[in-house]
């Protein structure tokens, strides 16, 4: 008989600090099928973060147990004992409820009591006193870091980023300049939007510490790299008296209009500074050339793989599918489809990608899936060999290749009917990838045209897709560069600017033999004024790579038509090759 499934909520058995962070749990155990889950109102209390769900294994009197922990991070607005109500989930199919808990807020001064320690008068971060240095109190009070977990990294091994803003002082904060991250591919963990804040001291006083940024960086290419400043303009009010004030900030990106203060009150004074995180270079190794298969493709972390066949008896013509599941830790999003060496008489397509990842773990956790479409149009059994995958891991410093087992599938004399008026390629949204339905062998249906079908035509054989990264020109025409990059035109904003940044950069690369931290927009302007490069041209060339890094980098629409735009990003690349030509 299976155990009773537990739903509890866990908050601190000890009061909480009226304006200061705690957590509250909901936890469900030994629950075969938690579903939908609705958090109470929290009438008495400001939610900072959340909601974080961790699922796990815990061990019990019963064993190991199935748990989902649903946590939020709560402050306080008053002081007093406040009831924090149960949430309700639907369980194994049946709505439960968790328990109600109460909780004691008790203000700063009574919690030093308790402790000990002799109250603060005061909030000395919001009063300046009489001839007190403003700027300098700014200085120790609101400032800006960067954090990286390393500084020396291998291609393909992430650099996990953050960006914190500290401050005990009641400001208004306009984020002015984003930092590049040239020569890497981003992933977002956090951003400004998330509202992620907590209570950290600092030399003694606590600060509240905004988390603006997160992410992780996966260089492309070695080289010395430089993540550079990110700015931030400030309006910091001041209370001319000694009050008892819990100050607040207000951070937005490109929205304050920091020349106009506020209404500041007859009793206070409003100071605006700039604050910057100071540029972090990053130092990116090659993986060694000793013992690297020959199939290497860029793969870092720790992965497995395994491979099917959805359906292994297939009509003449019959679409069947071959599905590669690659799943572990690391640089997933730098992940290429593994070559398949089709046997003669089936004819494959290029895979749809599928992702599965875990945004909060670095390396990124999960699994990336490619599925490969196939027809046949000659009955027969035919194996698909073994597919190989070599990943290099930091961790041990070695290389590994694992392999699938052959796997078979039967084509049988009888036609696969296709419905009248069906299409034989079916373009799917491409949010979820571009996934075409190829079904041939019928005289007369539908043909595929263009520019896409005849770059996707030349790359299906190979089993390989642009994902994130373009390669490098290579003395390829615009055109050719710029090839994948169309492959993202319909597909999500990120991934089709995230795409074409990399390929404009590839471009001037080649052309200006350009690496790792000369791909900047000031050396690039420098270079192509030197070679006389009309001015219009180098300004439009900024335009695209501006847009280019609002469309990666941030979540705010950007505005542009993106087939349009990449027109245009042709056409400049191609006028300045001429130019380069001409200048040869």
């Amino acid at each position: 008989m299976k155990a009773q499934v537990v739903f509890k909520t866990i908050v601190p058995q000890h009061p909480v600090i009226s304006g200061e962070s705690f957590q509250v749990q909901y936890i469900i155990e030994d629950a075969e099928k938690p579903g939908s889950f609705r958090a109470p109102l929290f009438g008495n209390f400001r939610v900072v973060t959340g909601p974080n769900i961790y699922t796990g294994t815990v061990a019990s009197g019963k064993g190991r147990v199935s748990l989902r922990n649903t946590v939020y991070t709560l402050v306080g607005l008053k002081t007093g004992m406040f009831v924090i109500p149960g949430a309700t989930a639907t369980v194994d199919g049946k709505m439960m409820k968790s328990n109600d808990v109460v909780v004691e807020v008790i203000p700063e001064e009574e919690a030093n009591k308790r402790l000990g320690k002799e109250p603060r008068v005061g909030n000395s971060a919001y009063f300046l006193e009489p001839g007190e240095d403003a700027y300098e109190k700014i200085r120790q009070n609101l400032f800006l870091k960067v954090m990286v977990d390393k500084k020396n990294c291998f291609v393909g091994e992430p650099v996990l980023a953050t960006f914190k803003l500290y401050s005990r002082l009641e400001s208004r904060s306009d984020i002015v300049k984003n930092p590049g991250f040239y020569g890497f591919t981003v992933y977002d963990m956090i951003n400004l939007a998330d509202k992620q804040s907590a209570i950290e001291k600092v030399n003694g006083n606590s600060f509240d510490v905004h988390t603006i940024r997160k992410v992780q960086l996966y260089p492309l290419q070695a080289g010395v790299f430089t993540i550079d400043a990110m700015e931030i303009k400030n309006n910091v009010e001041f209370s001319k008296s000694v009050v008892n004030q819990k100050t607040e900030q207000e951070i937005t990106e490109g929205v304050l209009n920091n020349n106009d203060p506020g209404s500041a009150g007859e009793n206070t004074q409003t100071f605006e500074t700039d604050i910057r995180t100071d540029p972090v270079v990053i130092n990116v190794k090659p993986v060694p050339v000793k013992n690297k298969p020959a199939g290497f493709n860029g793969a870092t972390g720790m992965f497995r793989m395994k491979a099917l066949i959805e359906k292994n008896k297939l009509a003449k013509n019959e679409e069947g599918v071959f599905e590669i599941s690659i799943s572990g830790k690391g640089n997933f999003i730098q992940l290429s489809a593994p070559t398949v060496q089709w046997p003669a008489g089936i004819e494959a397509f290029e895979p749809v990608v599928r992702d599965s990842l875990d945004k909060t773990t670095s390396p990124l956790g999960g699994t990336r899936v490619f599925r490969y479409a196939f027809v046949s149009a000659r009955p027969g059994e035919y194996m698909i060999p073994p597919v190989s995958f070599s990943f290099y891991n930091p961790d041990s410093g070695g290389f590994k290749t694992i392999t699938t087992p052959p796997l078979k599938v039967s084509i049988g004399s009888n036609e696969n009917i296709i419905p009248s008026g069906a299409k034989t390629a079916d373009v799917k949204n491409a949010d979820k990838g571009k996934n075409f339905w190829l079904i041939g062998g019928i005289a007369g249906l539908f043909t595929l045209c263009g520019s896409v079908w005849f770059y996707r035509s030349r790359q299906r054989r190979s089993g390989k897709i642009p994902i994130e990264s373009v390669a490098p020109a290579s003395g390829l025409s615009v055109e050719e560069t710029l090839a994948p990059v169309f492959l993202w035109e319909k597909a999500s904003g990120q991934n089709f600017y995230s795409s074409l940044h990399q390929a404009v950069w590839n471009f001037f690369g080649y052309h200006f033999n350009l690496s790792g931290s000369q791909m900047n927009k000031e050396n690039l302007n420098t270079i192509m004024k030197k070679i006389q490069i009309p001015q219009n041209l180098i300004e439009e060339t900024g335009h695209i790579l501006k847009v280019c890094e609002a469309g990666m980098f941030t979540a705010v629409n950007v505005g542009a038509d993106k087939g349009r735009f990449l027109e245009d990003a042709k056409r400049v690349l191609e006028k300045i090759s001429e130019k380069i030509k001409d200048n040869s």
